[in-house]
């Protein structure tokens, strides 16, 4: 497979991610519209149910689709239904479970008994999307690039077309999440329908128990990162919404977003390092390890730095536009979450695993979400629910920092020697004086927040590409070509 074809298929991935982040937008712009504060942080509250679970839930199977659908030719399908069958019966101990008590659990932990109500419907919810989550891999290993295009653009724009629907006919959580569940469920009878068409051939397609087991032994491992990762992103919303108002929770859970832009340039980093670190790796080349991953962070804060101060800029007006002006508190979380921008410049986890130290990424993986865990019980009781998107930063970076020290000694090199420290200065100096200008400037600019964000981001882009220029660190044509994988 050529750098250029996997390039091409990791920013697919990422636009599928950019898409669903976009969707979600979308949803969240019509429900703060349309249902009361109470009445959305009731719908989020039920939606946080499945997110809370579904990361245990699927055992690392979707990703073992990876390693065993790849070049098979004599039982394909007898794979894809070895992984659909077990994450269909995960989907079943779910859906069985919230509706005849962890439902109660929720509700009580929440204080909202309108959950009870809701659990089953997020269980049907549930018992969909697990089996669904096979589908990105499944297309991706046998090379069905465009069905992945096709089936997101239309899925995606299926769901904001049932839930916006259902939100405007009745304007209720249990209506909205009826919408989810009946969109995931015809989503999940698509995809399957899919996916089996994508894996014909063969000599034997007949599920194995023995077949589940192997499974099972390879995606628990290769799961647990991925577990403890994607819990330690949703533990900041459970506290809140366990130790908060409704309302607080809704503000919070609004703000508390990660934008779509990351997907874009972290997983064009992703395509240009991972195909090349393990070969060095193998060759005992270690300097270049060094050299290329450090390339790929220099190139990303280009991008993640300027975003970082554009939220710290128009967060206020970014919140009320989008969600309206009941929602422009929101903006604190909002600010405190693009704090750990800098951190996502580099994805420290590529190093780790290109240089077989994968038990190094699960440790973090785990300590990440015990920090999380802590400093959010402490940081929500000591400053409200802004807390929890302190905590999450913290979190963020105390990890980061944590992994450098792995990777130093894998790479037999010093932190110092790790990271470009004079390009990252300059970058984020660069940034962050056009935005300081802009904001002593505020005061003079009296325009409604619509227009406050095209003129002020405009000017401030235009700036940051001056300031870029003068300091000699990049041009824009540098930037664009580096997501198109022409940067040597």
């Amino acid at each position: 497979m050529s750098a250029q074809s996997l390039t091409f298929k990791t920013l697919l991935l990422a636009s599928g991610k950019i898409l669903a982040a976009f969707s979600t937008v979308g949803i969240t712009a019509i429900l703060t519209r349309v249902l009361s504060i109470e009445d959305y942080a009731t719908h989020k509250q039920a939606l946080l149910i499945y997110a809370m679970c579904a990361p245990a839930l699927m055992l690392g199977l979707p990703k073992a689709l990876y390693f065993f659908l790849p070049g098979e030719t004599e039982r394909p399908r007898a794979y894809l239904l070895n992984n659909i069958i077990l994450l269909f019966a995960m989907g079943s101990i779910f859906c069985v479970s919230v509706s005849l008590g962890a439902g109660d659990f929720f509700a009580g932990h929440f204080n909202n008994e309108r959950l009870r109500e809701l659990a089953p419907i997020v269980g049907v919810y549930g018992l969909a999307m697990l089996p669904m989550a096979a589908f990105s891999a499944c297309m991706m290993a046998t090379d069905r690039v465009a069905t992945i295009v096709r089936f997101q653009v239309l899925s995606q724009l299926a769901l904001v077309g049932v839930v916006a629907t259902a939100a405007g006919l009745y304007g209720t959580p249990e209506a909205t999440i009826s919408g989810y569940a009946t969109w995931a469920l015809c989503a999940m009878l698509i995809s399957v329908v899919l996916m089996l068409a994508a894996t014909r051939g063969g000599s034997d397609a007949r599920p194995s128990w023995a077949g589940m087991k192997t499974q099972l032994s390879y995606g628990i491992p290769l799961g647990l990162a991925s577990m403890f990762g994607a819990l330690s992103t949703q533990i900041d919303k459970f506290m809140v919404s366990v130790m908060c108002s409704q309302e607080d929770f809704a503000i919070y859970v609004t703000g508390a977003l990660e934008l779509p832009l990351i997907g874009v340039v972290t997983g064009a980093m992703n395509a240009v390092v991972l195909p090349e670190l393990a070969k060095f790796f193998k060759a005992g080349q270690l300097d270049k390890i060094v050299a290329l991953w450090q390339r790929a962070m220099n190139k990303a804060i280009l991008i993640l730095a300027p975003a970082m101060f554009t939220v710290l800029l128009l967060g206020p007006e970014i919140m009320s536009t989008l969600f309206s002006s009941t929602y422009e508190a929101a903006s604190e979380p909002f600010r405190i979450y693009a704090l750990s921008l800098p951190a996502r410049a580099a994805v420290f986890g590529s190093v780790l695993m290109a240089t077989d130290r994968t038990r190094w990424v699960t440790v973090a993986a785990i300590l990440g979400l015990t920090l999380n865990a802590s400093l959010n019980v402490l940081f929500v009781m000591w400053f409200g629910a802004s807390g929890a998107a302190w905590a999450s930063v913290l979190t963020t970076y105390l990890v980061v920092i944590y992994m450098t020290f792995p990777m130093c000694r894998a790479l037999n090199c010093n932190l110092r020697e790790l990271i470009s420290w004079g390009h990252l200065g300059q970058v984020i100096t660069a940034s962050a004086v056009p935005a300081l200008a802009l904001y002593l400037a505020r005061d003079y600019i009296v325009l409604s927040p619509l227009m406050t964000i095209i003129t002020v981001g405009c000017v401030y882009g235009l700036l940051v590409a001056i300031a870029y220029r003068l300091a000699g660190i990049t041009t824009l044509s540098e930037v664009l070509n580096f997501l198109r994988k022409r940067d040597s």
